[in-house]
């Protein structure tokens, strides 16, 4: 039989790993969004997790405090009271 620290490393590593892997995942029940969040002609709700997609994926295709752009994708969460998607501009 392996020492105690051994059984005890073997058990915080694996719970670590199942811990990582259910951080991953979207809650199951989505939250209740404010009136009039994300109109459809500028993004798109998220179905689980309370963000608007920007239909415009550009660094400016979302106006507010809460912006966000990453990895080429532009959103913001619900709880931002002053965000808002803005239309492509025309070329």
């Amino acid at each position: 039989m392996a020492p105690f620290s051994t059984n005890a490393t073997i058990l915080c590593t694996v719970a670590s790993i199942l811990a990582c892997a259910q951080a991953g995942y979207a809650p199951k029940d989505a939250p209740k969004l404010p009136a009039g969040f994300c109109p459809s002609a500028t993004g798109m709700a998220t179905s689980t997790t309370g963000e608007c997609m920007c239909n415009w994926q550009h660094k400016d295709g979302c106006v507010g405090s809460k912006c966000e752009f990453q990895m080429g994708l532009s959103w913001y969460h619900y709880s931002c009271d002053d965000c808002n998607c803005v239309a492509e501009p025309s070329s």
